[in-house]
């Protein structure tokens, strides 16, 4: 019975370990776009953040994030 068990938590260590992690601006800010709402947008508006610039950062981050290049570690 204690190999069954054994088994089963090793199985169970195995199966979390193939789980997606949730990206870092998911941990962050909940979501990617929360993020964009939260910090890009009002930058953007203030002048603080230039547009041109921050549609190209935003569209760079976007692909990371569907991607999951944070994951491949």
């Amino acid at each position: 019975m204690a190999g069954i068990r054994a088994l089963q938590r090793r199985i169970k260590r195995i199966e979390e370990a193939e789980k997606p992690r949730p990206s870092p601006f998911a941990l962050l800010f909940g979501s990617f776009d929360a993020w964009v709402e939260r910090d890009v947008l009002p930058g953007i508006e203030s002048g603080a953040l230039d547009q041109r610039d921050m549609i190209a950062v935003v569209a760079a981050l976007r692909a990371w994030e569907t991607e999951g290049v944070w994951n491949a570690g």
